[in-house]
């Protein structure tokens, strides 16, 4: 479970704070007229995914940020309903200055950090650059490529300079296309199973991926997630639910690939309009139960060899119904 959302309110604080956060997003959603249907989705998954209280968004009132701060004196919980606001603000058709101003304000009312509004800011500016770079500090994918260099050395550190140079390394495809002499059932054959459905390749082979993206494609596996752009959200925010970074980061890469259409990585072609918040923080949810970082403190390699349903039982990933 992710350290940044591990921690429930105390019994007697959380509808308090339930209710402030969901009034600061129906704020930020209301700027400029009633709250567009994607904002109202959003508000309704962080609710019923997050804050997990029957709470009526008609009985509430939006907040200012100073009355935000009066009423959520907690740094914790001013930093997650700061993020929720952010993620709600690019999931908006036209995110608009006067939400960036908002932001700024709340971040200051609340005395936090502001990393999200910046890269809020980035994107309304158009410096992609700094959002690619943004999602690369702080995102999942370092602590990906660090976890791979950990267990593989110096020889993972040429295999990934390799891939980025779009080199063919032969050995390293046929240790990948020997997970076919697995036994059946076992998720090294599940991995490559749904590496030849999708038409993908493997690390090593022309066109395949830097090798730490394979945990990334082994979360699509465990989690039970497919391909498509809304399911690749469902997976990402899978990731944010479980992985130590900064959950709004590998949220922020989702918005930038499929709803932004600012390409964050070279796999895959940037899209626009095709982030389902309920998706993403259903996938949040369904991260929440695990009880490993499969991004940034696991080898994929220790259990390809055990059968699927052992590694999620040992993992606690409940079937993707069960959320």
């Amino acid at each position: 479970m992710n350290p940044l959302l591990a921690a429930q309110p105390p019994p007697e604080r959380r509808e308090a704070i339930g209710r402030a956060g969901l009034a600061s997003l129906l704020a930020i959603a209301s700027m400029d007229g009633p709250p567009s249907p994607i904002a109202l989705r959003t508000i309704t998954a962080i609710r019923d995914h997050l804050i997990r209280l029957p709470i009526r968004l008609e009985e509430l009132e939006p907040l200012t940020p100073e009355q935000l701060a009066a009423a959520v004196p907690e740094p914790e919980w001013r930093e997650r309903i700061l993020r929720g606001m952010t993620v709600l603000a690019l999931l908006e058709d036209e995110p608009g200055e006067i939400r960036l101003a908002r932001l700024e304000a709340t971040a200051r009312a609340l005395a936090i950090d502001d990393a999200p509004v910046r890269a809020f800011r980035h994107v309304l500016e158009h410096q992609f650059n700094l959002v690619r770079l943004d999602i690369m500090r702080r995102g999942f994918q370092r602590g990906a490529a660090a976890a791979y260099l950990h267990d593989e050395g110096p020889a993972g550190a040429l295999q990934i300079a390799r891939s980025i140079l779009k080199r063919e390394d032969p050995a390293l495809a046929r240790r990948y296309r020997a997970l076919a002499d697995l036994p059946h059932g076992s998720l090294g054959r599940a991995y490559l199973a749904f590496i030849d459905a999708n038409g993908f390749s493997v690390p090593g082979e022309l066109g395949g991926p830097p090798p730490p993206v394979v945990r990334h494609d082994c979360c699509h596996v465990l989690g039970g997630y497919g391909t498509s752009p809304s399911e690749e959200c469902g997976v990402l925010g899978f990731q944010a639910g479980f992985g130590r970074n900064d959950p709004f980061f590998t949220i922020l890469f989702a918005l930038a690939q499929f709803q932004l259409g600012i390409g964050s990585t070279p796999v895959t072609a940037a899209e626009t309009g095709q982030a389902d918040p309920e998706v993403i923080f259903r996938g949040l949810e369904h991260g929440l139960g695990v009880t490993r970082d499969l991004i940034s403190d696991w080898d994929p390699w220790d259990d390809f060899p055990l059968p699927l349903e052992e590694v999620r039982r040992q993992y606690g990933i409940r079937p993707r119904q069960a959320v």
